[in-house]
């Protein structure tokens, strides 16, 4: 039976968030010994002993707990921050060619040396956060660097792109595997806005004025108001590259994260563009993408086609409840409209009913239609998407409420 779905209060979000989740990750989230965040945990709740990490998740990490610095929510949290970003450059960090590796041993040396753009948008993210913390100038030279060697060895200058990945060895210029992604371009877009923000430097926001430009000529299909996923090197569409051959996916989840990276990058750029797109992007992922009458109401679906049919059995993601939840906010904020606070109060209501709870610090990463647990244990990159939501919750719902 359905329950009803009811909007969640604003109130137990602020000690929610300071006493109960990040302390938790702040402590039993953080291995002393090798000065690194938990890649993840085990499904009997203990820190899985696998002796790998991926940068990205330490590069989620570090931007989560300098946020959170920043924004007076954690005391100890840019401690561990400049810890862990001391064992990236140690070990991530190739001296020789540049560029960030992706994954590392628990105790530092590298597994893989691929270089990916993704992982890159997130180291990317983590030092404009970091330096906007702690104002150390190290962290910005070594953010220029990166930049260099995204630019050098993944970009595509005729175009603004950045091609996915490319194996150490890759030499500039040298055929790189396919297909084009849309998801990397959307973090750099994150990445260069907050580098920007902390640095007051023009340069970045030129460089997220490249991605927007991508976002216009090939991501976003203004007749459907959808975003593309997936290209060959033409930037024509291609199914995904995994699951059942031929299938057309979209994902309302990141239909939602770039409504509000298009709100933010509007304001930071001044770009009337930006946010007439936000609305179509939205109004598509708001009708079609949340399940409003199964077991567990106001929960987003992973996964649709082109037409709007549910796909992958209607399983639910945490990350993609945080993103709609931002949404709504920029949606909110951007254009004053009282009915998306009331979406993200909904949203917030489906997200703790169903992922997460506010007597403990963990949460479910995905579950059925139904609302049946799938995939067990908790992976740490997921913290990123949950403290942004409920930090911009706390921002903007207080005043939603009271105009």
């Amino acid at each position: 039976m359905s329950q009803a779905a009811e909007a969640f209060p604003v109130e137990p979000l602020h000690p929610w968030l300071t006493q109960v989740l990040l302390p938790f990750w702040a402590e039993t989230g953080f291995d002393p010994e090798n000065g690194a965040f938990v890649e993840k945990f085990e499904p009997d709740g203990t820190p899985s002993t696998a002796d790998f990490t991926r940068v990205r998740v330490q590069a989620r990490q570090i931007y989560v707990f300098s946020h959170a610095a920043h924004a007076g929510y954690s005391g100890v949290g840019l401690a561990r921050a400049r810890q862990a970003f001391d064992f990236l450059e140690a070990h991530a960090w190739d001296r020789e060619a540049g560029g960030w590796f992706q994954r590392l041993r628990r105790d530092g040396p590298p597994l893989d040396r691929t270089k990916d753009s993704y992982d890159h948008a997130f180291m990317l993210l983590a030092m404009a956060w970091l330096y906007r913390a702690g104002g150390d100038a190290r962290v910005l030279k070594r953010a220029e660097q990166t930049i260099e060697f995204l630019d050098a060895h993944l970009g595509q200058t005729r175009d603004g792109a950045f091609d996915g990945y490319a194996e150490w060895e890759v030499a500039p210029g040298e055929a790189l595997p396919l297909p084009r992604r849309q998801n990397p371009h959307m973090h750099l877009l994150e990445a260069f806005l907050a580098l920007y923000e902390a640095s007051g430097a023009e340069r970045w926001l030129a460089q997220a004025q490249r991605i927007f430009g991508l976002f216009e000529r090939h991501f976003f299909d203004a007749t459907s108001g959808q975003l593309i996923e997936y290209f060959d090197r033409d930037w024509r569409e291609i199914p995904q590259p995994e699951g059942p051959g031929g299938r057309r996916r979209r994902e309302p989840g990141h239909h939602f994260e770039w409504v509000w990276l298009l709100h933010r990058y509007a304001g930071l750029a001044q770009d009337d563009r930006a946010a007439a797109a936000m609305r179509p992007l939205f109004d598509w992922a708001w009708d079609k993408g949340i399940d409003r009458a199964g077991a567990a109401p106001f929960v987003v679906y992973e996964e649709l086609d082109p037409a709007g049919r549910v796909l992958g059995g209607g399983s639910k993601r945490l990350w993609a409840q945080t993103e709609a939840v931002k949404a709504c906010l920029a949606v909110y904020e951007r254009f004053g409209d009282d009915s998306a606070a009331e979406g993200a109060g909904l949203l917030l209501g489906g997200l703790f009913r169903t992922f997460a709870g506010l007597d403990h610090p963990r949460w479910r990463e995905q579950v059925d239609r139904e609302g049946n647990l799938i995939r067990e244990g908790m992976p740490s990159s997921s913290l990123y998407h949950l403290f942004l939501a409920v930090a911009e919750a706390i921002r903007v719902l207080p005043a939603a409420e009271d105009s």
